[in-house]
């Protein structure tokens, strides 16, 4: 009897102890949310110091008040929001907390709770620079430090105690009885998840193709189609293979007679191969014995979020691509947990070969991320005895798409679009550096960058989150020039390197912050007709009214308003579940894991060297891929007897 009191009450006292956890980081947490991202205003401050005490005759003012009195005015404009609506999400995030406490096996450890402090000052001065363009909410004086601070440690607490949820998901749902099916939709789907799949997903873009007809075409593309006319030169700027499937298929609709059937037929073409690429994802899910629920959720997740309608009706490069380049994440990981089958069946290896050279010649930095990847996939492989297979597709892929330039260059006389893209994130820095601190820029680096970009433009041409500015002042200088320019450029960074690092944060913030999107190319859903007009082309909406289009658009910015759904493409909310997902399989040992997470790693490095920060199309395979690495988590969540490998 003793003994089980004695239980009883340190059960009390543990449960006691979680409760009180649980509501200082649901407070923490909650408040660092509601936090407004803006400088406190001290003029503002003084008068708030006053407020209510007008009839005090104490001679007191901000300037000469204690810290602690000047930290507690300024809160009132970082904290204008009334209490009561954070209220019922601090209880209710204290709540799920409280019970979270329950599953201690799968607690994070003290490695993720230094990744979650990363993620803590990452978020914090990712919002910052989102908000005010600058670091100034964290380093504008010493109020501003202790108000980021405090947001940094609720943010890391938010991310620790999400991956934790996660990762009891992970085990529980890993572990979930797989149902039948009962309905004959449900039949045929566990029957043939991939066609079924793709079918519901093409049925899903119906109307954003309908109401786009014959497509949307962007600048990027009508500059391609007007390449291979004849109109413009032809360059690799946008890859060859790309540029030849744009202007290829206008002008096969221009033969039948109509523009706008070519521009009809590459649609037709993109929204097949997509539909297919993403119902292989389901069907990748299947075959690894995901909850249907997952299955289900995944297909809704390419069929209803307005992201993949809105680009399976738009002509542009990164739609089809995203579509093959998830094909080979695909195949990797199933030549990575099946290998015995690509033994056997060797048509696999032929399509894996395919759709890897696809996604080196679909898109440039698609080669960074594919090379990498099967010298991995070789590596790891070698105890399969597939090794010289897996090597054989890399050196084979890599010859054929150095051949391919070597022939559209060298043959065919195709000019290249030259280095300056390589040079997007210096000459950022140097933009920033040239309009923060002009008077600081001696004589010396002044005609050093102005052998390599015009000086005088650098103020008007300057945009924080897109590098085009910048880049249209490269004069493709001399290689003594550059090395001059890198030479002053390094040690301008030595000044200053804080602005350096301002710089290429504004111009990449949206890859890895969890913050609404200010990217105005969210989704590409307009014809540029004028250019078109002037480069003698005639594609044009049917729907002259537009009303079916306008309404699809703004079903598709308000989805991103949506509570919970509208991180579904957000970028940084993505990119961080990722990474919780990765290091959930790295904890449980999948070395197979290993390449995938390179792969994506390279891609998303690309990312943040492009010249466009937070643009949804470039980061469209990534979001493809991250259903692939949820169910390779659920699968590894999986005890060893009910494994499928």
């Amino acid at each position: 009897m003793e003994k089980r009191r004695t239980q009883v009450k340190q059960n009390r006292t543990v449960n006691g102890k979680a409760g009180i956890v649980s509501a200082f980081w649901g407070i923490v947490c909650t408040a660092a949310l509601s936090v407004q991202v803006v400088v406190a205003d001290a003029g503002q401050a003084g008068l708030d110091l006053k407020y209510g005490m007008n009839y005090d005759s104490t001679p007191i003012s901000l300037e000469g008040a204690s810290k602690i009195l000047v930290v507690l005015t300024k809160l009132q404009q970082n904290f204008p929001l009334d209490s009561w609506a954070w209220s019922v999400g601090a209880v209710a995030l204290a709540f799920l907390l409280y019970h979270l406490r329950q599953y201690n096996t799968q607690k994070p450890g003290v490695p993720m709770g230094i990744l979650s402090l990363c993620f803590g000052v990452i978020q914090v001065l990712g919002l910052s620079i989102c908000k005010l363009d600058s670091w100034a909410f964290v380093s504008d004086n010493f109020y501003q430090l202790l108000l980021a601070l405090f947001c940094m440690l609720g943010y890391a607490g938010l991310f620790y105690h999400a991956v934790w949820g996660l990762y009891v998901w992970l085990q529980r749902a890993g572990n979930g009885r797989l149902r039948q099916p009962r309905s004959k939709l449900a039949m045929a789907f566990d029957r043939y998840p991939g066609r079924v799949a793709a079918a519901l997903i093409l049925l899903g873009w119906t109307p954003w193709v309908l109401a786009c007809l014959p497509g949307s075409v962007d600048w990027d593309s009508h500059t391609q189609i007007c390449q291979v006319l004849g109109s413009m030169e032809m360059t690799d700027h946008h890859t060859v293979l790309s540029t030849w499937l744009h202007g290829g298929c206008l002008w096969l609709g221009r033969m039948l007679g109509s523009d706008n059937l070519g521009g009809f037929f590459y649609i037709f073409l993109q929204c097949l191969v997509c539909a297919w690429a993403y119902g292989q994802v389901v069907a990748f899910c299947a075959k690894l014995r995901c909850p249907r629920g997952v299955q289900y959720g995944v297909t809704a997740f390419f069929a209803l979020v307005p992201a993949w309608g809105a680009f399976a009706q738009s002509m542009v490069k990164d739609t089809l691509f995203a579509a093959v380049f998830t094909l080979f994440f695909v195949y990797t990981a199933d030549l990575l947990l099946f290998p015995k089958a690509f033994r056997e069946t060797k048509v696999l290896w032929l399509r894996y070969g395919i759709v890897a050279l696809l996604s080196c010649l679909l898109r440039k930095n698609g080669s960074y991320a594919v090379v990498p990847t099967l010298v991995l996939v070789a590596v790891l492989v070698g105890k399969s005895g597939l090794r010289k297979i897996c090597a054989g597709i890399a050196v084979g892929t890599v010859a054929v798409y150095l051949g391919f330039g070597l022939f559209t260059g060298q043959i065919l006389g195709i000019p290249s679009a030259g280095g300056d893209l390589l040079l997007s994130i210096p000459l950022q820095q140097t933009g920033r550096y040239v309009c923060v601190y002009p008077d600081e820029v001696t004589e010396e680096e002044r005609q050093a960058i102005d052998a390599v970009v015009d000086y005088e433009q650098i103020r008007d041409s300057y945009e924080p989150q897109i590098s085009d500015g910048m880049m249209a002042l490269y004069k493709d200088p001399s290689r003594q020039e550059l090395q001059t320019y890198f030479a002053t450029w390094f040690s301008m960074f030595l000044k200053h390197p804080t602005c350096y690092l301002q710089a290429t944060q504004a111009n990449s913030f949206g890859y890895y912050t969890i913050a609404e999107s200010r990217s105005p190319y969210e989704y590409y859903m307009y014809i540029n007709q004028p250019s078109m007009d002037w480069k003698e082309l005639n594609i044009a909406y049917l729907d002259t009214g537009g009303t079916a289009r306008y309404l699809l658009y703004q079903w598709g910015l308000l989805f991103k308003r949506i509570p919970v759904l509208g991180l579904l493409t957000n970028r940084g909310f993505v990119v961080w579940g990722l990474v919780a997902m990765l290091c959930w399989l790295f904890r449980r040992r999948r070395v197979e894991s290993v390449p995938l997470a390179v792969c994506l790693g390279i891609y998303w490095l690309t990312l943040l060297a492009s010249p466009v920060n937070d643009l949804l199309r470039y980061f469209l395979p990534i979001l493809a891929c991250a259903p692939v690495v949820l169910a390779i988590s659920l699968l590894a969540g999986k005890k060893s007897g009910q494994n499928t490998r």
